[in-house]
Parts: C-alpha cells; sequence; structure tokens
C-alpha cells in the first residue's frame, strides 16, 4: 500500500478486485501477561466471528495465519489484515493505534477505513545525521515507529585527519585545502543521497542533525526542492554524551508541529473557499456525495467520522449514492455504512482523504470537500 503524503494511502486496484473480501483490525500488543493472552486466543476469535458472517474455509484460514502479535514494537500498536480469495492481500502494522475488541467484517469491498484513518494525512521524512567522515540517512514515516530505510555514507576518517595525523608532509594552507576538500566530498556524496531518498519517497519534512560544519556543507548542496523542505538540529548522536531521548524528542517535535501546520492550512483553505462566490469546497455529507459523484471532489476532509449515515455502494460510476436515491444503471451492490462507502468513492474517482479533529471545519461541519474545480464552473 503506498503511503501518498497528504492522502489515504489507499490502493483503489483493492476496490475494483472482485470479492468476497473479510478484513481484521485487531490489537497486536505485547508486553504483559494479559496481552500475551489476549494474543493467544485472537486466531480462534477472529475465526469465529468470520465464520458468523459466512467467511469461506479459505479466507478463514488466511486470516488465521495472519494474526500474530507485532513483536518487538511498542504498545499499543494493532494489525490490519484484509484476505481475499484465500489470500492474505494486505497486512500492516498500525503503531500508536489501540484496538479495544478486533473490528471484523466480511462484504463485497474491503473494509479500509481503520487503516485510512490510521494514515490519512501522515507523510515520510528524513532524518540525516552527518559527520566530516559520512553519515546516516534515514527514511521514516510519521504514522510508523521506527525506520522505514537506512542508508549509510561512509567517507575515511583517517584521511579526513590526515593532515593532522602526519604532520609536515604538506604545509599548512594544502594540508588544511586537501582536509576541506574531502569534507566536501563526504558531503556532497551524503546530499545527493538525501535528495534522491526525497525524490523517491515524496518527503514532507528532512531533518538535518550532526556536525555543524559538516550540516552546513550538506545543506548548501542539496538540490532547492530538498533545500526547501530542510530544518536543522543543535543536537545529534554522532559524538559521545547526547541524549538519544532528547534528539528523537526534538524530531516527534518537528513533525507533529508539521503535522498541526497542515491541519490548520487545510481548514483555511476550506473556509476560504466555501465563502467564495464561485466555491471551490463544500460542506456537508449531502455535498460531499455530489461531489464525489461529480468527480469533483479532489480532497475529502472528515471531523467526524459520519457513523450513523449509511449510504448506497455502486458497481459502477459515480460509485455511490444516497440510500433515497433511484438508482439505475450503476447497479446498486447494498447500503453499508457512510464511511466505507465515502471511502471507496474517494478512491475509485483518485481523490484523496483526511481526517481531522472535531471542530476545525467551518460552521460546525462534520465533513468537506475541496474541490477539483469551483462549483458551478465548467469541469
Amino acid at each position: 500500500m503506498a503511503n501518498r503524503a497528504g492522502s489515504s494511502g489507499i490502493d483503489a486496484t483493492l476496490f475494483r478486485q472482485e470479492g468476497p473480501w473479510c478484513t481484521a483490525f485487531v490489537d497486536a500488543s505485547l508486553g504483559t501477561t494479559a496481552a500475551q493472552e489476549a494474543a493467544d486466543l485472537l486466531p480462534d476469535k477472529v475465526t469465529q466471528l468470520l465464520k458468523s458472517q459466512q467467511a469461506s474455509d479459505a479466507d478463514s484460514e488466511a486470516m488465521r495465519s495472519a494474526m500474530r502479535p507485532a513483536v518487538g514494537r511498542p504498545a499499543p500498536v494493532s494489525r490490519f489484515v484484509a484476505v481475499s480469495g484465500g489470500k492474505v492481500v494486505l497486512d500492516e502494522i498500525v503503531q500508536g493505534v489501540r484496538t479495544q475488541t478486533p473490528q471484523v467484517e466480511c462484504s463485497e469491498f474491503p473494509n479500509l477505513v481503520p487503516l485510512a484513518r490510521a494514515h490519512g494525512g501522515q507523510f515520510p521524512y528524513i532524518v540525516a545525521e552527518v559527520g566530516r567522515d559520512g553519515g546516516e540517512v534515514r527514511l521514516r514515516h510519521s504514522a510508523v515507529a521506527g525506520v522505514a530505510e537506512e542508508y549509510r555514507i561512509v567517507g575515511d576518517r583517517e584521511e579526513a585527519h590526515h593532515a593532522r595525523r602526519v604532520p609536515g608532509r604538506y604545509d599548512e594552507s594544502r594540508n588544511q585545502h586537501q582536509t576541506t576538500e574531502i569534507w566536501r566530498q563526504n558531503a556532497d556524496e551524503i546530499a545527493r543521497l538525501v535528495d534522491e531518498v526525497a525524490r523517491d519517497s515524496r518527503a514532507r519534512l528532512v531533518i538535518l542533525s550532526g556536525d555543524t560544519k559538516a550540516r552546513e556543507l550538506v545543506l548548501s548542496q542539496l538540490a532547492e526542492p530538498t533545500r526547501a523542505l530542510a530544518v536543522t538540529l543543535d543536537q545529534h548522536t554522532r559524538t559521545g554524551g547526547a541524549d538519544p531521548a532528547a534528539v528523537e524528542k526534538d524530531i516527534e517535535a518537528r513533525v507533529a508541529q508539521l503535522l498541526a501546520d497542515d491541519i490548520r492550512d487545510l481548514a483555511e483553505r476550506i473556509a476560504n473557499q466555501a465563502n467564495a462566490p464561485q466555491p471551490g469546497a463544500v460542506l456537508g455529507i449531502d455535498e460531499v456525495v455530489w461531489a464525489l459523484q461529480q468527480g469533483q471532489a479532489g480532497t475529502v476532509v472528515v471531523a467526524e467520522f459520519q457513523d450513523d449515515r449509511s449510504l448506497l455502494a455502486l458497481a459502477g460510476e459515480p460509485w455511490l449514492a444516497s440510500e433515497d436515491s433511484d438508482v439505475e444503471g450503476a447497479g446498486a451492490l447494498g447500503s453499508w455504512p457512510a464511511p466505507e462507502v465515502l471511502l471507496r468513492a474517494v478512491a475509485l474517482t483518485d481523490a484523496s482523504i483526511r481526517y481531522v479533529p472535531a471542530g476545525v471545519l467551518p460552521d460546525g461541519a462534520g465533513i468537506a470537500a475541496l474541490l477539483r474545480w469551483p462549483k458551478g464552473a465548467a469541469s
């Protein structure tokens, strides 16, 4: 599952595959006796829930095989699994989310709402710790604890200090020039790597820490698009005596600030666009359904989950309708809770979805959509 920055990260092809589907969102924590006992009982519990919903034996067995605790991950942590045709199609750990009771469902299409709520609006970012002799570049994700990918650049520490180590071999100015050139080459290699990882991952943030001079060299050699994403930390863990917890706390604060800025900017944009002469945003579930039906919704923003509403899921475009609609041609698959039908329509129309805190949207709205083109304008 791709995790596009600012989107739900949901792959629309999953909704185009023929069902039935079985999904489970379960607690995967360990660390206590009670948690271990719950983990031991989980496969049987989930299997029973699947059978009560007429899941096939093949799907039940595939799901059972995936019901494993997240060994080595700090609690709280959950696991999301989607099964179809007797195979595990999706198996993903969701860090920082506790699932009190298993959420198990069998349906014509997968219920990916728990995963979208965990990932919507999250983003990849890079942490680079640099020194004059090399550095480490780590790709991380704001929704997932730990490091997704790690790269290491190892320069020649001996060469970097060669002039001081063999006095008299060169005169002082030549000595200093050679040392500076080695530092610059190491920094250039790290900068190229950071540029590549940022481009490939669509990172939203680049955090540079480490030796002050090396950090300045790397920053100066980053490509302009990457440099625009970069912030620097004065503290780092490449020298003895540094506090890793303090460094991590600083990184978390930078990530949280970017998330908060995103939500504020999104709310302001919706408020401004909704009140424009030709509105570029709509408020309320009926208006959002309309926008999705037109293929006009670019980003759906959910502040209240709409769990008390149901919508019709359609086999073809426009993919959804209100329950009182007279559906012709598209073919109604049935009625489902609104969050599931909305997410499916978002994915199938190549829109994105964001889940934000209650009260963020203007006029007390629980849901809104930013439009691809203004309401009333020609597409």
